[in-house]
């Protein structure tokens, strides 16, 4: 007995299918509900300390700053926004997970255009075998806040070519420059889109109407602060990405660097790559694409799944740069559309069931594997994660001590990000962050402030990017620097921390 029909013998999948049939709203409503409260609960309850990215959003967002010195903005916005309506830190567990489900509802309602609500839930419900929508959906940070835009991106723009509703394509513009307010990475897809609507002949026709210069006045005005912010800090983000992205160093490596990125994107998707193989082949004789729209739609969504991947691939081998594996996150939302478009409908009673059986298979493997990790892993890993340093306790010995020596509140921290986001996040005065302690990546900062208030110089002991030396520089720091040890939570090495008191100057 094959797989296919150990399935179809069950009577719980078959009643999964005969509901999600008659209620595919519904399904979608519960999953997105579980998947929420899955992970906004997992690392709230199993991290005793903020992830980097997180201790970022807080450190830095509250500074509302229109760009910054290696992203744009909104993600770290959305977070401070979040701490202000609750009060409380934990909330940026839930940001992520709620990207996700936004992200989910856009691919489903341009799924549900094209293909009808059935499979339009099996588009959606597919991207549940992918890394980037569970396990690491958690860590809220730039990435994460991409993909609700880059998801109605397509769906808006998707409606205006075929509506031709003006209201359509002030979305699709609008929805384009969150996209890049949320990540630059967002160009890869403004220039499929672009050359799509130069290309396809359907498309294109859309020239001859005021529509995409519509689309594109909106972009243009709802970009335009974070553009200037752009142009006057001589597009400062562009040198991190530079300098994050690994240069070729052996003409060998022009082959090497792009084929590890395509093998870590194949890696994080090969579970829906696997439940989408299972769904759908071998091919039923006769099948048709469902709910007949013409090869138009399969070109668009195929552009959609394929087009920034491409873009991202060739401008890494143009540059000679490899990209990062993380600059995937956004790419990969509408992958299982096409492939229903171009291989499916499921519509056989048996590979619906069997579809059921893998997802739920996927929806739990990811949470079952986060806890056998966050079980096993003090045991076998040498290294301190990021969730075991003692922030709290930290922020708590920092603002005492200042607090002793000086009698006023603390202003300012600088120092290695970690370190004084830290001190930034847990300390009840919830000082300014000077990011690597230079004041020129951090213009929210007066150093004559600095001067007249004071700061903490802190850094982690044994750690790069401690600039020790130019920090003293910089602050005026005297005498040797105090060396204390912390104990990790939950085991580990101790963390030594290095500091300066720099007092205010009257």
């Amino acid at each position: 007995m094959d797989a296919r029909t150990a399935v179809a013998d069950g009577g719980f999948f078959a009643s999964v299918v005969d509901f999600a049939a008659r209620k595919p709203l519904q399904t979608l409503a519960i999953v997105l509900g579980a998947h929420l409260v899955v992970w906004t609960l997992l690392p709230l309850l199993t991290s005793s300390n903020l992830e980097l990215d997180l201790a970022e959003d807080l450190a830095l967002g509250k500074e509302w700053q229109l760009g910054y010195w290696k992203h744009p903005p909104l993600p770290w916005w959305l977070a401070d926004l979040g701490y202000r309506i609750t009060g409380h830190i934990g909330v940026v567990y839930a940001l992520g997970p709620l990207a996700v489900v936004a992200c989910f509802i856009g691919v489903y309602l341009l799924s549900r255009d094209i293909v009808g609500p059935v499979q339009a839930l099996i588009a959606t419900l597919s991207l549940a075998g992918i890394h980037f929508y569970n396990y690491s959906a958690v860590k809220f940070a730039h990435d994460q806040m991409q993909l609700p835009f880059w998801a109605l991106t397509g769906l808006f723009l998707y409606r205006a070519l075929v509506s031709g509703r003006m209201l359509n394509w002030m979305l699709a513009g609008a929805m384009m420059a969150l996209c890049f307010w949320s990540k630059y990475a967002a160009f890869a897809l403004g220039v499929s889109i672009a050359l799509f609507l130069l290309i396809d002949p359907v498309a294109r026709r859309s020239l001859r109407t005021p529509g995409p210069y519509v689309m594109a006045a909106v972009f243009l005005v709802v970009i335009a602060p974070n553009a200037w912010w752009l142009i006057d800090s001589g597009f400062l983000p562009m040198r991190y990405v530079s300098d994050r992205a690994k240069a070729v160093l052996y003409p060998y490596q022009f082959i090497t660097l792009p084929l590890q990125w395509v093998a870590s994107q194949v890696f994080f998707t090969f579970p829906a790559w696997v439940l989408l193989g299972l769904t759908l082949f071998p091919r039923q004789a006769g099948s048709e694409p469902v709910r007949q729209s013409g090869s138009f739609a399969r070109r668009y969504v195929t552009m959609l799944a394929f087009g920034p991947f491409a873009v991202v691939t060739l401008i890494g081998i143009a540059t000679g740069r490899a990209p990062i594996a993380t600059w995937g996150y956004p790419l990969w939302s509408f992958l299982p559309l096409a492939a229903l478009l171009w291989f499916g409908p499921v519509s056989d009673p048996q590979r619906k069931q069997l579809f059921a059986a893998g997802f739920i298979f996927l929806f739990l493997l990811a949470p079952a594997i986060w806890i056998g990790v966050w079980i096993a892993e003090p045991h076998v890993r040498t290294r301190p994660k990021a969730t075991q340093f003692p922030g709290q306790a930290l922020a708590t010995r920092m603002t005492e001590i200042w607090r002793e020596k000086t009698g006023t509140p603390l202003r300012y921290v600088a120092g290695t990000e970690f370190a004084a986001n830290n001190v930034a996040v847990y300390s009840p005065d919830r000082p300014h962050v000077i990011v690597h302690g230079r004041p020129a990546i951090s213009p929210w900062i007066d150093m004559n402030d600095v001067k007249k208030r004071g700061a903490i110089v802190i850094w982690e002991v044994g750690l790069p990017f401690a600039y020790v030396d130019e920090w003293r520089k910089t602050f005026g720091a005297e005498g040797d620097p105090v060396i204390i040890e912390l104990p990790r939570q939950h085991g580990g090495r101790p963390a030594h921390i290095g500091y300066w008191i720099v007092p205010p100057r009257n």
